[in-house]
């Protein structure tokens, strides 16, 4: 039977799903490649199992369970794991792709590291270290190769396949050969000769003590050993130890006294030399006993905190502050707000205004040119800009099977048919190629120059970003001082920055904190889309996994000698205690709140720090004050002019037909009985004739309540919807039986009105 990998690299198209590119490593357990996931296009590092393992049922499950655990750190500092699965024989995990360098590609061009930058990048490892323990996970090869530089200054923390959890209780692979080094994806290297039953997996040059002497007895403490021998190749430009095999290297780890830094680089200030000694200390228990602690003791050395958080310049806040206001008030940005706003308020009238003047056809039209219109701008923007929603949609319908395809094609054909029974079809497709039509010239005629606009003030942001990194800044307090200082419109600046999954965080984050200001969303129609697509996808998800694990584990046990039917029993329950505790773990990072904005809600409670409300409230302007007064003086002058109008046609039905009114009842008499219109001497017959129902108080009344407009499309929606109410009768909207003219323009109206008001808000 041929190799599964070398099968894939003679024909990467085997794998389903992916679009392999090229190489980036391979070696003792596997390949990995560069590959692009189909379904989200986006490039990831994609690592195949090779055939000697894959046919190993007791590493595959060993393996497969720890990938699926490290799958659940979520974390800006760690590789994201995405995806794990099989395929006709080939056993594979998916994570992020990383464009940068590895540390040790720095070492190696640049040489010793300033002491500052080197802790930056350290204290950055430790903080996704920390993730990782606190849940359970030791990564046991933390070194210069497998830590990742991004061109934003960002450290990730790579290859975490050989994490220790507490649920690997599987024996250990007696013949494992981790891969060579590679820039992208740091991956482990040893020597050929590392085997054996109790020897720990990890880099001999960066290993614990305790971990060259057993690796089932390995904690968390492993890991700051390891950290701290990263450190010290960063500040020294070389490894702590050297030798001529990986026998020599474990024993000058386990015996040789260390060789402070200080004294191999005078630029090594003696209080860092401390701390990397106490990291990198024989006995586990007199290191730091907690990744927390190590953070910790570096950002004090650092300086980056004051007063138990975060604090930012006054200059670095004006800066983001200017660039937030440089993004948001690019002309063209304005230009196309105004124009879209426009464009669908106008369809939007005239579609409904068209209905009620009994021209239907119309109506369709108008409905067909803003989908048209909407759907193409969709596609264009997507497939340029490789927008959250146009990937989430496309893995959704890459996801659909061929029953789903078939339902949807046939709702189309349907719907054509129906379009062309009614004679509405060329109608369709005319205003249909009209909002085509406007949405390219939209997206080239607009969008390009918008590009342009916001470059500048978003890279001079991400420059701002990883100075910061630089001095030790940690990417949750980054997120939430980019997000605080950007004002009440941040969603979209902060997007193109740090994405749309940290915005979606950072907006809880800010709730849950209170006090967090008028803030407004931006594009907020997307969510319930978006959730609706993670719904499907997480159940999707959920259900491969599950099949994965019961497989991979009724294979371990059956070749342990577990007969079938014990094996398929015990294996599903395996897999429902590894999903149990899965779910647990993601909503348990649900619910944490970064330390920085818990000192915040501490300030804010205690008045030590203005909240977000004061800093960020906006103000009424003089023009919004004149505005909202002349709203209501019109709304007052409208319930007058039908108070006045009522007075009259009661006393004249009073005068004229006693009794009417309690026989009756108004309800009634405002169906079957012809009105008079409102007549006041020395006002002219052309004015006041148009004043002749209950819709002139009415409108009056809505007028008033909407007072609070603060946007001009959505106050001119309720002035249009107020005016159908009052006069609409007067202008050619039709009546059905028993239904009057003027209840139709009621009905109307107030939909308008209430749109409008929604829109404002």
């Amino acid at each position: 039977m041929a190799n599964p990998s070398a099968r894939l690299r003679a024909n990467p198209c085997h794998l389903p799903g992916y679009q392999i590119e090229r190489i980036l490593g391979h070696g003792g357990m596997g390949t990995v490649f560069l590959a692009r996931q189909i379904s989200l296009d986006r490039l990831v590092a994609l690592k195949v199992m090779s055939r000697n393992w894959a046919e190993d049922p007791v590493f595959v499950a060993r393996f497969t369970r720890e990938a699926y655990a490290a799958a659940l750190l979520n974390h800006p500092n760690v590789v994201q794991i995405y995806d794990i699965g099989e395929s006709g024989g080939i056993r594979y995990f998916s994570m992020e792709y990383v464009p940068g360098r590895t540390l040790a590609e720095v070492i190696r061009r640049d040489g010793k590291l300033a002491p500052e930058t080197a802790v930056a990048y350290i204290v950055q490892a430790a903080r996704g270290l920390q993730h990782a323990h606190e849940r359970g996970m030791i990564h046991r090869d933390v070194k210069p190769d497998n830590l990742l530089v991004t061109e934003q200054g960002v450290v990730k923390v790579a290859d975490l396949g050989l994490v220790k959890t507490p649920e690997s209780s599987l024996p250990q692979p007696e013949r494992l050969i981790p891969e060579s080094s590679d820039s992208r994806i740091g991956l482990a290297s040893l020597p050929l000769g590392m085997t054996g039953h109790r020897i720990a997996l990890g880099t001999p040059a960066y290993m614990a003590p305790e971990q060259c002497r057993n690796a089932a007895e390995v904690d968390h403490r492993a890991d700051i050993y390891s950290l701290g021998c990263t450190l010290y190749a960063l500040v020294t430009g070389r490894p702590p130890y050297e030798g001529e095999s990986a026998v020599e290297l474990m024993s000058h780890h386990a015996y040789t006294p260390l060789i402070p830094p200080e004294q191999i680089s005078s630029r090594v200030p003696k209080e860092l030399s401390a701390i990397i000694q106490k990291m990198m200390a024989k006995e586990a228990d007199e290191r730091y006993q907690s990744m927390a602690e190590v953070v910790r003791v570096l950002e004090d050395w650092l300086g980056v905190h004051h007063a138990g958080r975060f604090t930012p310049s006054d200059k670095d806040i004006e800066r983001i502050e200017r660039y937030a206001r440089t993004f948001h008030t690019a002309p063209t940005a304005l230009l196309r707000q105004r124009v879209v706003h426009w464009y669908l308020m106008v369809c939007l009238l005239a579609a409904v205004l068209m209905m009620f003047f009994g021209r239907l056809d119309w109506t369709f039209g108008l409905a067909g040119m803003i989908l048209h219109s909407a759907g193409l701008y969709f596609i264009l923007t997507g497939v340029a800009h490789r927008s959250y929603l146009f990937r989430r949609v496309n893995q959704f319908l890459i996801g659909l099977s061929l029953g789903d395809w078939l339902v949807g094609l046939a709702g189309v054909a349907l719907f054509s048919i129906l379009l062309w029974g009614l004679g509405l079809l060329w109608v369709w497709t005319g205003f249909g190629l009209i909002g085509a039509a406007l949405a390219i010239g939209l997206r080239y005629g607009l969008d390009r120059a918008i590009d342009q606009e916001r470059y500048v003030p978003v890279a001079k942001c991400q420059r701002l970003l990883q100075r910061m990194r630089i001095t030790g800044a940690s990417e949750e307090e980054l997120q939430l001082f980019v997000a605080k200082y950007s004002g009440k419109h941040w969603e979209e600046f902060f997007e193109a920055i740090f994405g749309y999954e940290a915005k979606m965080r950072t907006r809880t984050l800010l709730l849950r904190a209170g006090n967090v200001g008028e803030r407004e969303k931006f594009a907020s129609w997307r969510e319930p889309i978006i959730n609706l697509i993670d719904r499907v996808e997480k159940e999707r998800r959920a259900r491969r996994e599950r099949e994965l694990l019961e497989r991979v584990e009724q294979a371990r046990l059956v070749a342990e000698g577990v007969t079938e039917h014990a094996a398929r029993a015990q294996a599903i329950a395996t897999a429902d205690a590894l999903v149990h505790r899965a779910e647990h773990l993601r909503a348990a990072n649900a619910r944490e709140i970064p330390p920085s904005l818990q000192e915040y809600q501490v300030l804010v409670a205690s008045g030590q720090a203005p909240s977000l409300a004061t800093t960020l409230a906006s103000t009424t302007t003089r023009r919004e004050s004149m505005f909202k007064i002349l709203w209501i003086v019109s709304g007052i002058g409208l319930i007058s002019l039908c108070t006045l109008w009522a007075a009259q046609n009661l006393l004249f039905l009073r005068n004229s037909a006693p009794g009417e009114i309690v026989s009756d009842g108004l309800l009634s008499m405002s169906l079957n009985h012809a009105w008079k219109p409102l007549h006041v001497s020395g006002l002219p017959v052309e004015f006041t004739r148009w004043f002749d129902s209950w819709n002139v108080g009415i409108a009056g009344l809505l007028l008033i309540l909407s007072r609070h407009s603060r946007h001009v499309g959505p106050a001119l929606l309720v002035l249009l919807g107020v005016i159908i109410i009052a006069f609409g009768h007067h202008l050619g909207i039709r009546s059905f039986d028993p239904i009057r003219s003027h209840h139709v323009g009621l009905m109307l109206g107030i939909a308008l009105v209430l749109i409008g008001m929604r829109f404002d808000r």
